[in-house]
């Protein structure tokens, strides 16, 4: 009789040892698929910060650009308005029309 209970106690420990295996290997797959779309968007994520990385080049140069087209404009218009006293480009505008009225 002894044996049937220590039986029964065995098959419970195998039953419980089963229950928690399934429970183990279902939220290892779970955690699979997990880190599988983590992974996925972190790819995504580093593909956005390298277009962007890229973009912020693009737009960096541009602005450069015309950094450059107003300093050349300004160094112009200085010398512009050293030749034609202190008012500049658009001072002489006004004095051309000053002069033929």
């Amino acid at each position: 009789m002894e044996s049937n209970a220590e039986l029964a106690r065995l098959e419970q420990f195998v039953d419980k040892l089963l229950t928690k295996y399934h429970e183990l290997k279902e939220e290892y797959h779970a955690l699979q698929a997990t880190l599988r779309e983590r992974e996925s968007e972190c790819a995504d994520l580093k593909a956005q910060v390298a277009d962007f990385s890229s973009e912020r080049t693009v737009v960096g140069e541009r602005v450069a650009g015309l950094i450059g087209r107003i300093e050349q404009w300004e160094s112009e218009e200085d010398s512009v308005g050293e030749n034609q006293g202190q008012g500049g480009v658009q001072g002489a505008l006004f004095e051309e029309e000053s002069e033929t009225t």
